[in-house]
């Protein structure tokens, strides 16, 4: 319910100097909606494990806002003007390829020398109690 409004609020963040209140409220409603379809899409058909919905929200959303800010920030839609669509467009595809790359090399440095995956116990009965030593839930918990 929440995730919904703050991708609008990721997704407006880039342009929020340049826009007109009605650009920012269309480029937060697409973000919304661009949200709740990809993390539906990701958690149940791409089965990815993404609990607090990152990747969409912060990746996804984000990337669309910074495009957004291209197109609603011009003079021709009510913007202040000042900023290229092409421009956005090139920052935004720069910005996710230095992620991926970024990402590419910090994870395989990881899953080298640690590994990113629990064991299948270990996963069953999760991160928190498996590694933290902590129960997730107050019915579990056995401490007090």
């Amino acid at each position: 319910m929440h995730n919904g409004p703050l991708a609008g609020l990721v997704a407006v963040c880039a342009g929020s100097d340049l826009m007109h209140p009605l650009g920012a409220l269309v480029t937060g409603g697409v973000a919304g909606a661009l949200f709740v379809y990809l993390f539906t899409l990701t958690q149940n058909r791409w089965k990815i494990d993404d609990v607090l919905g990152v990747w969409p929200l912060h990746g996804l959303c984000g990337a669309w806002g910074g495009i957004a800010a291209g197109i609603f920030g011009a003079k021709a839609l009510g913007g202040l003007g000042g900023v290229a669509f092409m421009s956005q467009l090139a920052g935004t595809l720069l910005g996710i390829a230095v992620a991926v790359l970024g990402s590419l090399i910090v994870y395989s440095l990881l899953k080298k020398a640690f590994g990113l995956r629990l064991d299948a116990e270990e996963e069953f009965n999760g991160a928190d109690l498996s590694i933290h030593k902590i129960s997730s839930t107050a019915e579990r918990e056995t401490l007090w």
